[in-house]
């Protein structure tokens, strides 16, 4: 069982500030992504692991391989930061019985149909249902760009789309 778990959604993944910042705050030894399409792309597995740093051991799991792994032994048992490109997997994870205690809304890139909720953050009204069906399944989400930055509450959703519930 990881000896800590911190869960984050941030659509650059394994970015320059993700891994560096997050990866200290978090002292994560391992860096678990879990994206269905990034886990069938070679070249995009590669660049993933090639990013971070070398002690960091990076292991990309589609949701099904995520929850086998999950099932056997919660992803080792080092500081396991885990990182979502999207919402949706998570919940897809969730309804196949992995589920986490807190989750940090990072970039979501506000593109397509996706209005701006907090700094660099966006979500389509069905992503935001998302957030707010896993908030009652017990999951506490906030919303922190940066380690600096103080968490916002998942509240601020309602200012863009007050019929999410």
């Amino acid at each position: 069982m990881a000896k800590s778990l911190a869960v984050r959604v941030d659509d650059r993944l394994i970015h320059g500030q993700v891994v560096t910042q997050w990866v200290k705050v978090f002292k994560a030894q391992k860096i678990v992504v879990i994206d269905n399409n990034v886990a069938k792309d070679k070249m995009q597995k590669n660049v993933l692991k090639f990013a971070a740093p070398p002690e960091i051991k990076v292991s990309i799991f589609s949701v099904d391989k995520a929850v086998e792994i999950w099932e056997k032994n919660q992803f080792g048992n080092l500081n396991v930061f885990v990182l979502f490109k999207d919402v949706k997997q998570i919940k897809e994870l969730a309804d196949k019985g992995v589920k986490f205690d807190e989750i940090t809304l990072g970039n979501m890139s506000i593109i397509g149909d996706r209005k701006q909720i907090y700094k660099s953050t966006g979500f389509t009204e069905e992503e935001a249902q998302t957030l707010f069906d896993l908030e009652k399944d017990g999951v506490k989400l906030y919303f922190q760009t940066q380690p600096t930055d103080k968490k916002e509450s998942l509240d601020i959703v309602k200012k863009t789309f007050p019929n999410v519930q």
